[in-house]
C-alpha cells in the first residue's frame, strides 16, 4: 500500500472592498463553483470533480498532455507495435491531485505542491478572484515550540564542528555511539526534553551544515519539517491505486479526513 502525503498550507482571498486585504474564505467563497468542469492551463487539460460540503470543501483534479504521443503502441512483453488510435486532439488524464479545505480550521491540504500555482489559476478562472497559497514560514524558535518530539534529523557537515566542540561531540555520541561522521542521519523517536540541547546546537550552528532537516510531530501529531529555515507541516495517506494506476478519489478523501480526525 503506498503513502500520498499533503502538505498542509495556508489559503487567503484577495478582498477589493475595505478593510482586510487577504482573508480566509468560507464556504460561501464556494459556492458559485461548478460540481465538475474542465481548464487548460499551460498546455495541460485538467477535468476537475468538486464536492462542497458543509464543513469542506474537497477538490479532484485529472489531468495530462496531448503530447507527446506516439504512432505507434508497443506490447512490452513481445515488443510488437501496432497504431496508435489515440487522436492528436486526445489526451489520457492519467496524472492526479487532491485538494481539500476545511473552513473550522482554515486548514488547506494538496498532495501536489507543484501545482498549487494551478490551483490559484482554477479558482482566479471560476471565481474571478484572487486566491494566495502560503507555504507556512517559521522561525527555529517557533519550531522549537511547536514541536513535541523529533523522529528524525540528517545533514552533511560542512566542518568538522565536534572535533572541535566537545560539548556537541559528546551530545553526539550519547545520541548514537558514533563520533563524527561526514553524512549524519538518526531516525528515532526523543522527546523534545532530552534532545533539546542537541537540536538547538544544531539550529544555532546551522551555517557549517548543507541539506540540515529535522522532522518531529507537533501536539496534534502532525510532522513537521525544519528545512534550512524553512517550515511545513505534511499529513500521510494510505492510498491503493486501481488497475489503471490511479487513485479512486473519494477513498483519497475519507482517509485524509479520517487522519485529520484522528490527529
Amino acid at each position: 500500500m503506498e503513502k500520498l502525503a499533503f502538505n498542509i498550507l495556508q489559503i487567503l482571498e484577495e478582498k477589493n472592498s475595505c478593510g482586510e486585504r487577504y482573508v480566509s474564505p468560507d464556504i460561501d467563497t464556494f459556492k458559485n463553483l461548478d460540481e465538475s468542469f474542465n481548464i487548460q492551463i499551460d498546455n495541460v487539460y485538467y477535468e476537475v470533480i468538486i464536492e462542497l460540503d458543509s464543513s469542506y470543501i474537497w477538490f479532484s483534479f485529472d489531468f495530462g498532455r496531448t503530447s507527446p504521443r506516439d504512432e505507434k503502441l508497443t506490447n512490452i512483453l513481445t515488443g510488437e507495435k501496432r497504431d496508435n488510435e489515440r487522436e492528436p486532439v486526445e489526451a489520457e488524464l492519467i496524472q492526479q491531485f487532491f485538494c481539500l479545505y476545511i473552513y473550522s480550521t482554515k486548514s488547506f491540504f494538496i498532495s501536489n505542491l507543484k501545482k498549487k500555482n494551478v490551483f490559484q489559476a482554477v479558482l482566479k478562472s471560476k471565481l474571478n478572484k484572487n486566491f494566495c497559497l502560503k507555504t507556512i514560514y517559521k522561525t527555529q524558535e517557533e519550531f522549537i515550540n511547536i514541536i513535541n518530539s523529533i523522529q528524525k534529523i540528517s545533514f552533511t557537515h560542512l566542518t568538522n564542528i565536534f572535533s572541535h566542540d566537545s560539548k556537541k561531540r559528546q551530545a553526539l555520541i550519547d545520541l548514537t555511539g558514533t563520533d563524527a561522521p561526514e553524512n549524519f542521519t538518526i531516525e528515532a523517536t526523543y522527546e523534545k526534553s532530552k534532545i533539546l540541547d542537541f537540536v538547538l546546537d544544531l539550529l544555532n550552528s546551522k551555517d557549517s551544515y548543507k541539506d540540515l532537516v529535522i522532522t518531529g510531530l507537533d501536539e496534534s501529531n502532525f510532522e513537521v519539517v525544519f528545512n534550512n529555515d524553512t517550515f511545513n507541516k505534511k499529513i500521510e495517506v494510505k492510498a491503493i491505486k486501481n488497475e489503471n494506476g490511479k487513485y479512486c478519489s473519494n477513498q483519497i478523501k475519507e482517509g485524509l479526513l479520517k487522519e485529520i480526525d484522528e490527529k
